[in-house]
């Protein structure tokens, strides 16, 4: 076990820059002869040790938990389109806008990622109140979106103020995950973000029993509360590993880190955003429209809400699987096996599921290389940004820019390509889902 690190600060605040230097070692002390003998000047400051400690394993519980409540919220979405295309007062609106709501949340929570970082990264005492001030928007939008009678107040609520609010709450996850973990690092980021598979798990089958025995509007009251409550408690162990000093004139002038221009113009970087783009673009169409198309299969109304919780639930092994083995060995290995197994996947079990077994099996398949492709960004992450340690945060950041992009795109030309006038369960590619299938496999392959 590492023995904690003790460091000799001075009282005065630090740079930012110093702050980082931190995660690694220790700081030498820069002060005269004079000064460094006046004791009264320093303070005896032990770091948590990264990668192991009570501390750390904290942070990650506490970093899955908001994980869980704020992106298997995302994850859920089916269900609540689902709902609101066959109930009042909804169900007179384009499928187009309905899924806006969830796309636009998912897309905003993405893309901001990197600029929350980086003001973050500026202002680390303004990080806590931030959070709790997006928690509480995030509780009272989704109230207020309990008494909506329009997709557009929705898409308002649920998607744009909903996902600009959750994005702050979640976004200092990622920087602090850096600080915690180095060597381990891919397995902790697999547990955190295995959270959304978790409550994409349970939340379907929780709130889909909660709409059909009370109603939406009761559903997201009930909701608004849990969620609160339940991030307030992952809030107080979600911290930094590196104490918050408060900046005065050593504040960084800009909002990004030195290097960024060799950071923008890493080969590796590009490379694995247009991967990211396209892998997401295959994701977003199954994860929003299984449900529809298991509606289309069965008159089940149970088979959907199952459906959804397990392609969810599968990629919470792939997530951790995905991060163990990326501690070890190259990652490019688990893209090659992530995109290849997804895309056989969409070709074969979706293109013949003409029962429920087969989209069972499509859903756990698919769900699982698919949806665990994020485990691997810790690994990526840490490649990209080398020995500026600042940099991997923004990589994440980066990452999820272009996720986002795919967020809104990806589904837009599924329902395009969705020809809803053939509602058969032909032999291949059933219910008008044909090209959007092979829209899947196509991108998804590119990996």
């Amino acid at each position: 076990m590492d023995d904690p690190i003790e460091l000799r600060i001075p009282v005065e605040p630090i740079s930012l820059h110093a702050q980082v230097d931190l995660l690694d070692g220790p700081i030498q002390d820069t002060t005269n002869s004079s000064n460094s003998n006046s004791e009264e000047r320093f303070n005896v400051l032990e770091l948590p040790p990264v990668d192991e400690g009570s501390k750390a394993w904290l942070f990650c519980a506490s970093a899955c938990a908001l994980e869980t409540f704020i992106w298997g919220w995302n994850n859920s979405y089916g269900i609540f389109q689902e709902f609101y295309s066959t109930h009042t007062p909804f169900e007179s609106s384009s499928l187009v806008s309905i899924s806006a709501i969830g796309t636009a949340s998912l897309a905003i929570q993405y893309i901001e990622i990197i600029a929350v970082i980086a003001v973050c990264q500026r202002y680390p005492e303004k990080v806590k109140p931030a959070m709790w001030i997006a928690l509480l928007i995030c509780v009272t939008t989704l109230i207020i979106s309990s008494f909506a009678s329009q997709v557009w107040q929705l898409i308002l609520l649920q998607g744009i103020i909903f996902g600009l609010a959750a994005g702050v709450l979640y976004a200092p996850i990622i920087m602090w995950l850096s600080e915690w973990f180095v060597r381990r690092r891919g397995l902790a980021g697999g547990i955190i973000f295995g959270g959304a598979g978790v409550g994409g798990f349970v939340f379907p089958l929780a709130i889909g029993a909660c709409l059909d025995n009370i109603g939406f509007r009761w559903t997201m009251r009930i909701w608004a509360v849990i969620l609160g409550l339940s991030c307030s408690l992952a809030l107080f162990g979600s911290n930094p590993r590196v104490p918050v000093q408060r900046l005065g004139t050593n504040r960084p002038k800009s909002l990004w880190p030195a290097g960024m221009t060799e950071f923008v113009k890493n080969p590796l970087l590009l490379w694995m955003l247009v991967t990211n783009i396209f892998q997401a673009l295959g994701f977003f169409p199954v994860s929003i429209f299984i449900s529809t198309y298991t509606s289309a299969l069965t008159t089940t109304t149970l088979s959907p809400t199952v459906v959804l919780a397990l392609f969810n639930a599968s990629s919470v092994v792939c997530y951790v699987l995905f991060g163990r083995i990326c501690d070890s060995y190259p990652y490019a290995a688990v893209i090659l096996c992530s995109g290849l197994g997804s895309a056989l996947g969409a070709f074969f079990l979706w293109g013949f599921a003409t029962n429920l077994p087969l989209i069972f099996a499509f859903a756990l398949v698919f769900g699982g290389l698919s949806g665990g492709f994020p485990g691997i960004w810790p690994a990526a992450a840490t490649e990209i940004a080398g020995s500026r340690n600042e940099h991997t945060s923004l990589a994440f950041g980066a990452f999820g820019v272009a996720k986002g992009i795919a967020a809104i795109v990806g589904p837009i030309i599924a329902a395009s390509l969705h020809d809803k006038n053939k509602y058969g369960p032909e032999k291949y590619g059933a219910y008008g889902f044909l090209k959007v299938e092979i829209f899947v496999g196509m991108c998804i392959i590119y990996n």
